[in-house]
């Protein structure tokens, strides 16, 4: 009787175990860096989404002004379409420089081709922004058309661009993006609220192949020189990875970067921490623009006045 309530404990205990097991989904501790990356290239094809951050860091360089910020920052965007962009974006953020306290405030609206922001706080930062300038600008909702350049720039982007209107380099360098394992060494640490989460590291030799497969991709070969250039700055940084993937969606669902950087030659200093959360997901955005905006005109900046 004994040996039988012994076996029967022993098999309790191994069913209990693999109970709490998925034979439908792969072992995330044994498939990690398969699972980061498959987010990260189906994030890439997120076009639609909400989201939300904040960005705390610091520079010390002894050739200007050591500064800290603390920015939080909010939006949501449908970037399907660079010519008819649909944005939400807000920030605010405060910092220290030279011991003198810095803040900044804005908000900005993109409804197809019209722009418009705020600036509902800007401090100097030491000079560097001139307070003539800045004043007749703040409290007032302004609007101008989305600059041409920007919307080039992301209609070329390879994370944006829609396939169609890409060149085959760009549509190369699209694959390439998603197939390169930038972070790897993924520890995972749990499943929170739906999400697989891991610790990773940046991967330097990734990095270095990623330049130099860019350079063939555009016929431009990337010389030892700048490789060796590349490896230099590389050793300066350190960056831990946090990412949290959807286990439905296999898709990343928030990142936390902790990175450490030391440009070799200056000897400037930075380091931070950036976290950024995304939701809503192919979910409508909706962007209502401000009743009272001006239109805005960069050259009056310089010219006495803003026109109304």
């Amino acid at each position: 009787m004994n040996k039988f309530i012994r076996n029967l404990v022993a098999v309790g205990a191994i069913l209990t175990v693999f109970s709490g097991c998925s034979f439908s989904a792969p072992n995330p501790e044994k498939d990690g860096d398969k699972i980061v990356k498959e987010g990260l290239k189906n994030f890439y094809d997120v076009n639609i989404s909400s989201g939300d951050g904040t960005l705390t860091g610091k520079i010390v360089d002894k050739a200007a002004k050591d500064l800290s910020v603390d920015l939080a920052f909010s939006g949501s965007g449908d970037m399907r379409d660079p010519e008819n962009l649909l944005l939400n974006f807000k920030f605010d953020g405060t910092g220290m420089m030279d011991g003198q306290g810095e803040n900044i405030s804005a908000e900005v609206k993109v409804d197809k081709s019209d722009l418009y922001f705020i600036v509902s706080k800007l401090s100097s930062f030491g000079g560097l922004v001139p307070a003539d300038m800045v004043k007749p600008m703040l409290g007032q909702w302004w609007k101008t058309q989305v600059p041409q350049d920007m919307i080039d720039s992301l209609q070329d982007s390879a994370l944006v661009g829609d396939d169609s209107k890409l060149t085959s380099e760009e549509k190369k360098m699209k694959n390439l993006l998603k197939d390169t394992q930038f972070f790897s060494g993924a520890k995972y640490i749990g499943e929170e609220n739906g999400d697989y989460h891991y610790e990773t590291v940046l991967d330097k030799e990734a990095i270095k192949t990623f330049v130099k497969e860019s350079g063939e991709i555009y016929e431009e070969p990337v010389s030892e020189a700048d490789l060796k250039t590349l490896d230099d700055n590389l050793k300066g940084v350190q960056l831990k990875a946090d990412f949290w993937v959807g286990v439905a969606d296999k898709t990343v669902h928030k990142f936390k970067f902790d990175f450490e950087a030391t440009d070799p030659v200056a000897g400037a200093k930075v380091d931070g921490v950036l976290t950024i959360s995304i939701g809503d997901i192919n979910k409508p955005v909706i962007v209502e623009p401000p009743k009272d905006a001006k239109e805005f005109d960069p050259v009056s900046l310089f010219g006495g006045g803003l026109k109304g």
